[in-house]
């Protein structure tokens, strides 16, 4: 027999309150539906500002990793979960497909968001029929919005590019480059000096544009003018190794130092300004097999995400999204240890000691093969000790002879796995806050979004 209306509403409230005596006092506000309606989210208001953060290549398991490394290690939450208990939150779930298929790459997972429609894996906003849209930036410029695309992959990489140009094969990043002059983008940061010519350098320069090569010319910058600001070759540097090496750390600034020196850029705008900000090397990472390196890239990612938080606070007029393109490898921590739950050891207890014993880890995979490239097998076993901390065992010692063969060996070391070196197809999660965030529902499609932002915003 069913409970009366009035008993059971008494019995929700009960449940809340507890809820939020066991998560925080706001995580009822962000978990329960009231948090779509909350005056922060408030459909009467207008977004003046768009922040929208990209976790590339971010499988969910990803996200959960970062946070249990920092509750292991830092002992605090991360930063995206205490906006969850803390913030009203409007949570979705995403689909990621393309035009060619269940699965994306990053430029037509950005061009979803660039002009609202799915194309083909390998374009950026080129529908499959030829047609050219009007890309977001471009709709913000004519807006009189200012318009930045902060990265730690090139600069010109698929996932910026998808905001802003169109071309037809994401590989022509000199292309992009050039497009991003050619479009006023105001601020750009990332890798990718290959992608820039002296000739083009000398463009942005004559067009207005201050030049940032290097972490200190990064952050002693204090300017009102564009900003093109290139810190590697290609991609910036994974964070592992930047954490290891004195050299990387005085060179190159964090994804966090870019987005604050962003922020200061584009704040000033008198019509506001959207933001794009990349945490790019986490797919890379994936596509690697090297969770250490994932996780690590996971939690800058994170430290910009207390950058922008700092900036909502002061200024409420700002929607805030965060969330990722695609997942990656198939990222998973995995149980390790007796399956046997009648035995004296609890189940799977070897999972934990595994996993923190990646806090010993000095270097990205993809730096340790570059450093060890011609070794013989028993070198580079001995590097691969050095750089992990860890004592191979039995077979290992004569399997591991490359990056590959040790990425397949470190499972059964760090407890974690994972399915593929390829994007995967999973539905991925999608978060916003601020004015406008109640559009967003709890399915979306990743071409439904672009819509939404331009609702927002008042943009046409």
């Amino acid at each position: 027999m069913s409970q009366p209306r009035s008993s059971s509403r008494r019995d929700f409230l009960k449940f809340a309150g507890l809820g939020g005596l066991v998560f925080g006092a706001g995580s009822v506000r962000a978990l329960g539906a009231e948090g779509r309606e909350a005056a922060a989210n408030s459909a009467k208001r207008q977004a003046k500002n768009v922040i929208f953060m990209v976790s590339d290549g971010m499988c969910f398991s990803v996200l959960t990793a970062a946070q249990t490394y920092l509750t292991r290690t830092e002992k605090r939450s991360s930063n995206w979960m205490k906006m969850y208990a803390e913030r009203p939150v409007v949570r979705s779930l995403c689909e990621t497909d393309s035009a060619s298929g269940i699965v994306t790459d990053s430029s037509a997972a950005a061009s979803c968001w660039g002009i609202g429609e799915r194309i083909n894996n390998g374009a950026v906003n080129i529908t499959p029929d030829g047609r050219k849209p009007t890309t977001i930036v471009q709709k913000m410029n004519a807006a009189k919005k200012r318009c930045g695309l902060v990265t730690t992959a090139t600069a010109t990489h698929a996932t910026p590019a998808g905001f802003a140009t169109t071309v037809a094969k994401r590989s022509d990043q000199k292309a992009i480059a050039a497009q991003y002059l050619e479009r006023g983008v105001d601020v750009v940061l990332g890798g990718g000096t290959q992608y820039f010519s002296d000739e083009l350098v000398a463009a942005y320069r004559k067009a207005g544009y201050a030049v940032a090569l290097n972490r200190d010319q990064l952050l002693a910058d204090a300017g009102k003018a564009p900003l093109l600001g290139l810190f590697s070759k290609s991609h910036v540097p994974f964070e592992i190794d930047r954490l290891h090496s004195a050299e990387l750390k005085a060179s190159t600034p964090t994804l966090a130092e870019m987005t604050k020196v962003a922020l200061r850029r584009l704040a000033p705008a008198p019509e506001g300004f959207f933001l794009m900000v990349e945490g790019g090397r986490i797919d890379h990472a994936a596509h690697g097999n090297d969770g250490a390196a994932a996780i690590r890239e996971q939690v800058a990612f994170d430290e910009a995400i207390a950058t922008v938080l700092a900036f909502v606070d002061q200024n409420p007029d700002t929607l805030l999204i965060i969330t990722t393109d695609h997942g990656t490898g198939g990222f998973n921590v995995n149980g390790l240890g007796s399956e046997d739950f009648d035995t004296t050891a609890p189940s799977y207890a070897e999972s934990s000691p595994a996993f923190d014993r990646m806090n010993a880890f000095t270097s990205s995979l993809e730096l340790l093969g570059a450093k060890t490239k011609g070794l013989s097998a028993k070198d580079f076993l001995a590097a691969a000790e050095k750089a992990t901390g860890l004592t191979f065992k039995g077979e290992d010692r004569t399997k591991i002879v490359s990056t590959k063969t040790l990425s397949a060996a470190l499972m059964r070391y760090t407890s974690i796995g994972w399915t593929s070196n390829n994007h995967t197809g999973e539905m991925v999660e999608f978060c916003s806050t601020g004015p406008g965030s109640q559009l967003f529902t709890p399915h979306l499609r990743n071409d439904q979004v672009h819509a939404k932002i331009l609702q927002a915003t008042g943009v046409a």
